[in-house]
């Protein structure tokens, strides 16, 4: 004897494949939403894009961002400007002094800076009074291409205040490696 189309419908969804088929969905769903939390509140992704902090990166880079780690100078993060993402790096922290003399040279709190990932001189556009007084918990920022950059030494940008801040980058997916 046969059974009726209706009855075969109600089995199949008492069924164990229909069972671990629900399973499965319902797991894919769950990991897709921790996964979009981890890159949405804990690590995002942003790309960079310019030539300001040339030539530790490049033009169109997709970067991995950090907002739980620890921000210290000579790293590199990523905030907001006008409502765009900014990627610079971090030279002092607040309540330091910034100088930058007129040949370039960037010191912090009487302290020249070795700054290897620097090519050029600290020249270009500055409408800031030295020395700079950063503000306590607050990051001055300069890009590695100084010439061309526009970072902290702009009093437009000005100093990196915690809500601007998105985090420190530390991995950039293309290229892929760690990014210092």
């Amino acid at each position: 004897m046969t059974v009726p189309e209706p009855q075969k419908k109600e089995t199949f969804f008492r069924s164990a494949a229909f069972r671990k088929m629900v399973l499965t969905v319902v797991c894919v769903v769950v990991l897709a939403s921790l996964l979009l939390n981890l890159f949405t509140f804990v690590m995002p992704i942003v790309r960079y894009y310019g030539e300001s902090m040339s030539p530790t990166l490049s033009d169109r880079q997709i970067l991995v961002v950090s907002k739980i780690s620890e921000v210290e100078p000579g790293d590199i993060v990523a905030f907001y400007y006008n409502n765009k993402v900014i990627v610079r790096r971090v030279v002092a922290s607040g309540n330091n002094q910034v100088v930058i003399d007129l040949f370039g040279a960037v010191s912090v709190n009487g302290e020249v800076l070795e700054e290897p990932y620097v090519e050029s001189p600290t020249l270009g556009q500055c409408n800031v009074d030295f020395p700079y007084n950063v503000p306590a918990g607050a990051f001055f920022v300069l890009g590695d291409n100084r010439a061309v950059a526009m970072d902290s030494r702009l009093a437009e940008i000005g100093p990196v205040t915690p809500d601007r801040l998105i985090g420190k980058v530390v991995y950039s997916i293309a290229p892929f490696g760690p990014v210092r």
